[in-house]
């Protein structure tokens, strides 16, 4: 099990009442997470600002955590290295600036670089090729890990999988291995994170394709073994919660006693609004030391030319 370092969020308004850290009305001990996913900080657009604005705006509820979903920049995946350079250099200079707490971060399909050769100009063999670059960013050995804190257990994954066009989400035989010796090894209340939804109805809520009459959920918008996934988490029933980001849009589905919960985006509609209704926000969730959780998700005021 990794440890983490400082490097390493249902609607309200900008003036939510939240309940303070480390205390429930019932008298339970609690734990305050900021669950932000997919910034895209760019220089354009306003991003770099919006970047801060949103960090701060989640700084002021407090949290213990912050648990980033993935998507930091606006791309990497088909930028040079120089261009890549310059969107983490904005995200990690307002992250260090203002996020005070443990952080841990989520590999999102964004922040990987390079993997399309030739708009990104790459070969392939750059030190910091494919998901290189992510773990020497913020000083990791490997994409998928786990840690506690207060009295949970907090698994991050994994799931993007290099395919001919692109990517899927799929969680590997490695790493589903190592994910069932984890949770295996605990009974505390567990939460797991990861960039494309394990599960989710966000898919089906954009995926409907009026000339064939069906829906379509690719490989690239939900993990594609989520079966396998699911049965490992209702063998754990200590299993509790299961983060996500990626489609921007915000939902929950309640599922054999896991409550998966996509988390909308920092960046709303790649920073030009609201996406599909969605204002740009994060969740805020407290997480109680037995299982129990109160989530919210927070609009933090956005708008097209912050400046």
């Amino acid at each position: 099990m990794n440890s983490i370092t400082r490097r390493d969020a249902l609607v309200g308004g900008a003036a939510s009442l939240l309940l303070p850290s480390f205390a429930s009305a019932a008298g339970r001990k609690s734990l305050r997470v900021a669950h932000l996913t997919d910034f895209h900080c760019q220089p354009e657009l306003g991003a770099a600002k919006g970047t801060e604005m949103a960090m701060a705006h989640a700084m002021r509820q407090k949290p213990d955590l912050v648990l980033v979903g993935g998507d930091c920049i606006m791309d990497g995946f088909a930028q040079d290295e120089a261009r890549t350079a310059l969107q983490w250099r904005l995200y990690r200079e307002r992250l260090d600036a203002l996020v005070k707490v443990p952080v841990a971060h989520t590999l999102g399909n964004h922040d990987v670089w390079g993997w399309n050769k030739a708009a990104s100009r790459t070969t392939g063999d750059e030190p910091k090729w494919g998901k290189r670059w992510f773990l020497r960013e913020f000083g990791q050995d490997r994409t998928y890990r786990s840690f506690d804190q207060g009295g949970w257990r907090f698994v991050v994954l994994d799931t993007l999988l290099r395919t001919p066009d692109g990517y899927n989400g799929f969680l590997d035989d490695e790493q589903m291995e190592w994910l069932k010796g984890d949770l295996a090894a605990t009974k505390k209340p567990t939460l797991v994170i990861s960039h494309i939804p394990l599960f989710s109805i966000t898919p089906v809520a954009v995926g409907y394709d009026e000339k064939t009459g069906d829906w379509n959920v690719g490989g690239n918008m939900m993990t594609k073994n989520s079966d396998a996934i699911r049965d490992l988490f209702a063998a754990n029933p200590h299993v509790r919660i299961a983060l996500s980001g990626h489609t921007h849009l915000l939902d929950r589905v309640d599922y054999r006693g896991v409550s998966y919960l996509c988390g909308g985006a920092v960046a709303g509609n790649w920073w030009k609004g609201p996406y599909h209704g969605f204002e740009p926000g994060y969740r805020i969730l407290d997480l109680h030391d037995d299982g129990g959780f109160e989530a919210r998700y927070i609009p933090w005021g956005w708008r097209e030319e912050p400046l």
